[in-house]
Formats: C-alpha cells, structure tokens, sequence
C-alpha cells in the first residue's frame, strides 16, 4: 500500500528539521551529532506543524499544538484525497490518511513535549529540537 512509505518519508523530513536545526551549532560541552538527510519524493504531501512559540511544558501548549496538529492532518488528508466527494471510497481514503498521519504525530509531539519539561525542570534536554512533520504519498 502507498502508505507504507510514508513513514520512511516522515522519517527523513523530520531528520532533515533536525539536522536542520542541529547545523545550528551542539550543545554546550556536547559534540556535534551526524544527521542523513534524504529529501521526500515529489509525490509526497506533507504538513510542517510549528509549536516554538509554544509552552509544551504546560497543558495549554500541549492541547494547541494537538488542534495545529489535527488541523494540519485534516488539511493533508484533504489534499491527498482530493476532497470530500460523499463515497464510501473517500471515507476509506481519508481513515487511512489520517492513521498514517496521526502515527507520524503522536510520537513527535511526544519527543517535543518531553523535551520542553526536561528543560523546565531541568534547564537543559538530550533530545535535539525539530519540526513536527507529518507526510503522506499523493
């Protein structure tokens, strides 16, 4: 199925952000991290999902950025599908995008809000910054 190799796709934009974001510069006293960027197929659709002006350490963050989240799933499996035309097929179609695209986020936003109370507490998180990134084949 088309949506077997989203995950790979998603895997590699989300690395890309990364390493986007870890060229940035390391850690104070840490080394440099090694990323493999790989760019996605022009097939793909993808959403990038902001939250930097977001407290993810509080419950207020966490709940916007899932609505920026569910936004942006609805809006990628709209694009993919081609849009609402009342069949079984679309529903069918739009289920699959959307599962796809909730098991790329759920794991993200995860990481992201671990980070943000690892710093709270603690000033300080092993776990590099990134963009949430959610992709599917067209």
């Amino acid at each position: 199925m088309k949506y077997a190799n989203a995950f790979s796709v998603a895997a590699a934009v989300a690395l890309t952000a990364g390493g986007i974001l870890a060229l940035a510069g390391p850690a104070r006293g840490k080394s440099p991290q090694t990323y493999v960027v790989t760019a996605p197929s022009p097939d793909t659709v993808s959403r990038h999902i902001t939250y930097a002006d977001l407290n993810l350490a509080s419950s207020a963050g966490q709940s916007t950025l899932v609505h920026r989240v569910r936004y942006g799933v609805s809006d990628l499996c709209n694009e993919v599908t081609g849009g609402n035309d009342g069949s079984n097929t679309y529903k069918v179609h739009v289920m699959t995008c959307s599962t796809s695209a909730w098991n790329q986020a759920n794991p993200q936003i995860e990481r992201a809000v671990q980070r943000a109370r690892e710093i709270a507490s603690t000033g300080s998180s092993t776990i590099a910054a990134a963009a949430l990134t959610i992709s599917v084949p067209q």
